[in-house]
């Protein structure tokens, strides 16, 4: 009999494209445009092809954060979600604070949230990469981008800039003209 060794695993998921087309919504209140929802639907077979499912998410209460896991959470498995306020306005040491919160329960976690945030994050946690993942990361993180990050079996309370390896840093498709 071996002995299973879990790894501390975090996707980051920026919520896809919205839509500026009314002045008077709140950004906060922006919706998926067409071509968003196509994008993720995109990342959500992607997910699936992966089997990259999920044991907990972190979501921004922002609609468009909302809408987009909305349309991959069938592919994550069955994970429990929690919706934060604080994700849409966050910084990189705030958004690790939560990640060190959930104790070393959930294996795998996902946040889908916003940019500079994400890119920040994947940026300081992340001490190695695979191929060019972290150069791609590191120059813009468009809608839709997701990235996994790997940190043995440290544990989420571990957490601590430069412990993570960047496994991946995928950007779904543009369907074309809408």
């Amino acid at each position: 009999m071996g002995i299973e060794v879990v790894t501390t695993t975090l996707y980051l998921l920026r919520h896809a494209k919205s839509s500026w087309a009314s002045a008077t919504v709140e950004d906060h209140d922006r919706e998926l445009q067409d071509k968003g929802r196509a994008r993720a639907a995109a990342l959500r077979a992607w997910i699936e092809d992966r089997d990259l499912g999920c044991d907990f998410v972190l979501c921004s209460t922002a609609v468009r954060a909302r809408q987009t896991l909305d349309v991959v959470l069938p592919a994550l498995g069955n994970p429990e979600v929690r919706y934060v306020e604080s994700i849409y306005e966050s910084d990189a040491t705030a958004l690790i604070s939560m990640l060190k919160a959930l104790g070393d329960d959930p294996d795998r976690v996902l946040v889908v949230g916003h940019d500079p945030v994400l890119q920040q994050t994947a940026t300081t946690l992340a001490m190695t990469a695979n191929g060019d993942a972290m150069d791609r990361i590191g120059s813009k993180y468009p809608t839709c981008g997701f990235a996994m990050l790997s940190f043995g079996s440290s544990g989420w309370s571990a957490l601590a800039p430069g412990l993570g390896h960047l496994e991946f840093f995928y950007v779904a498709p543009d369907p074309g003209p809408s």
